[in-house]
């Protein structure tokens, strides 16, 4: 083995396997990464929103196509 596994191998979080706190670090990353893009994207059309270069029609149609 190398001096660049010893610890941290793949699927190791700061030596202890993984297990329950690595999946549940994964998923709240993944969720915090999903909740970022909505906000920027909602931010974006507030933006264009605000230069004229949509509609308030459109900026709806946006926001509640984001709202699920």
């Amino acid at each position: 083995m190398g001096f660049c596994c010893r610890g941290f191998a793949w699927g190791g979080w700061m030596g202890w396997g993984g297990g329950w706190i690595g999946l549940l670090l994964n998923v709240a990353l993944f969720v915090g990464v999903l909740i970022l893009l909505g906000l920027a994207a909602v931010w974006i059309a507030r933006r264009r929103l605000a230069a004229g270069e949509i509609t308030v029609a459109e900026f709806e149609d946006v926001r509640d196509r984001l709202r699920g």
